[in-house]
């Protein structure tokens, strides 16, 4: 695990969603990625040739490359997301915003869901009560990154963003 603190521009994305209770996280975010990568994923993969306007704003956004935890009356909204480069927004999917600001960005190795839950948990249990309390408080988001690569290796690279005040 590693972390940095960077300034980044204002970020706009593009995704789909849904929400998620707290308490169920661990659980559901994955069986989120499971049923839209057979939904929106399997075959375009296989192709590379996309058929409708949700898989070219797949490929051409790299929607997946991200995901985004924003807080919510449920729990939270949880997006699979790719950097939006303008253009169409299809039915189905939505932008969602970050301004400029101060991140701390933490890295980890290692198979996924286990590793970046690992991360998350580190995060939000030692890292936020220590020095984590510049974190928006309220309708804050985290971004969480992943790499190219296999998912399951050992090696593989992904990561957690948190916008600080």
């Amino acid at each position: 695990m590693n972390i940095t603190y960077e300034k980044k521009d204002a970020m706009t994305f593009i995704g789909f969603h849904t929400e998620i209770r707290p308490d169920e996280g661990y659980q559901k975010c994955p069986e989120f990625w499971d049923k839209e990568y057979t939904a929106k994923y399997a075959r375009l993969w296989q192709t590379m040739t996309p058929e409708n306007a949700v898989e070219k704003a797949i490929l051409e956004n790299g929607i997946g490359i991200f995901a985004i935890c924003a807080e919510s009356e449920q729990g939270f909204t949880y997006w699979i997301a790719g950097l939006y480069r303008g253009g169409e927004v299809p039915e189905g999917l939505e932008l969602y915003s970050f301004p400029a600001s101060e991140w701390a960005v933490f890295t980890t190795k290692g198979p996924i869901p286990s590793s970046l839950q690992a991360l998350n948990t580190y995060v939000w249990q030692e890292w936020f009560p220590t020095e984590g309390l510049k974190h928006r408080a309220n309708g804050s988001a985290t971004i969480e990154v992943y790499s190219a690569g296999d998912p399951r290796s050992p090696d593989y690279e992904s990561g957690i963003w948190v916008p600080l005040k």
